[in-house]
């Protein structure tokens, strides 16, 4: 009877655990669909947690070709970071550098080496990935295509993302990949004096435009005003209508903006002029802006040929990564007292005159 049961109703029966395993499916489907969802968004929300995190931002202009020379910045010059503690709250510098020691890595400092992705081959973006993967500090932006043309474009599409995204930021720290950054005593100086930059301590350094009962912002570095516009050759800017001159910007090689600044160009992004220097850019987009404290520091190396090495210089520019290294032991060696194993003068610096037309500024 049970037989005849079975053959009468089998197709019925197969049919019922089919469509029964397959009901499990879906459901099991979507379970997983949900917990993967919910992955990626806590994913995200961490993301976003350690991004609140970061209070300073080092963003080095890089070019997709150039591992090399970011491998070199990250085995030098990038841990002098860990000459900063924090103590009661507050962000302290002391010398504590060894070649052998593990180095702390800082919750509120991020290093970005930033590079435009559009149009490379899928080769170069592969090995991007894979050295992001290895040192996480890779800003990688597929807004543009990065070439020496699109420098400001660059600026602009990272100002932006930093704008957005670290929202306790309160300075950033701009450098090229040739240049080595004494990134612990910009962070010391930030700390004890911006955005006033008037302590008696750095009086034989600084110049700066004027006092006022507070400032909205920073702009700090090696400052030119008697720049004339190039007309032709690498640095041409065909566009540029503004005067004869460039107006006063910090040379690229290294500079600091505060937030305020980042802000401003990271939200008008889409009606702010640019030109084909990245530096000259930057002192066109902040000439209008005002309470800013414009402050020039002979302690920044950063025109198109060094001035030599002095132990107190903050940037030194156009550095070969065999330099940096030089640079590097020469500090870890003496316990940050010297930084340059010779010292030697081979242009000299001038002290920016605010209080004069810009022709006249750097005698």
């Amino acid at each position: 009877m049970y037989v005849s049961l079975l053959r009468r109703y089998k197709t019925m029966i197969l049919a019922s655990i089919f469509f029964f395993y397959l009901g499990c499916g879906i459901t099991l489907s979507f379970l997983r669909l949900e917990c993967a969802d919910a992955l990626a968004a806590k994913e995200l929300s961490d993301a976003k947690n350690s991004l609140d995190k970061f209070e300073y931002a080092v963003l080095v202009l890089s070019g997709p070709d150039n591992e090399a020379k970011r491998d070199a910045i990250r085995a030098t010059w990038m841990k002098l970071s860990s000459n900063i503690f924090v103590e009661n709250g507050e962000k302290l510098y002391k010398w504590n550098h060894t070649w052998t020691e593990q180095h702390t890595t800082h919750e509120f400092i991020k290093f970005y080496f930033v590079i435009g992705t559009q149009g490379l081959s899928e080769t170069k973006l592969t090995r991007l990935n894979t050295e992001n993967n290895r040192s996480n500090d890779l800003l990688l932006l597929d807004s543009f295509e990065d070439s020496y043309k699109n420098l400001a474009m660059k600026m602009l599409h990272s100002l932006k993302w930093l704008s957005t995204n670290l929202s306790r930021l309160k300075y950033l720290i701009k450098c090229d990949d040739d240049s080595f950054v004494r990134v612990d005593l910009i962070i010391r100086d930030l700390e004890a004096y911006a955005p006033e930059m008037n302590a008696h301590e750095l009086n034989g350094y600084v110049t700066y435009k004027k006092d006022l009962p507070s400032y909205k912002g920073l702009y700090w570095g090696y400052f030119d005003g008697r720049a004339h516009v190039y007309l032709n050759g690498k640095w041409q800017e065909k566009d540029w209508f503004l005067c004869d001159n460039y107006l006063p910007y910090a040379l690229g090689g290294g500079y600091v903006i505060s937030r305020s600044i980042v802000d401003y160009i990271g939200r008008n992004i889409d009606i702010l002029g640019h030109y084909k220097s990245e530096d000259v850019s930057m002192g066109v987009w902040t000439a209008s802006l005002d309470g800013m404290n414009r402050v020039h520091d002979i302690r920044f190396d950063t025109e198109w040929k060094s001035r030599g090495c002095t132990t107190q210089m903050l940037v030194r520019h156009k550095q070969e990564p065999s330099d940096m290294f030089q640079l590097y032991k020469t500090l870890v060696h003496s316990h940050g007292e010297r930084l340059c194993k010779t010292e030697t003068i081979l242009r000299k610096s001038y002290l920016y005159k605010w209080d004069v037309l810009p022709s006249m500024c750097c005698k």
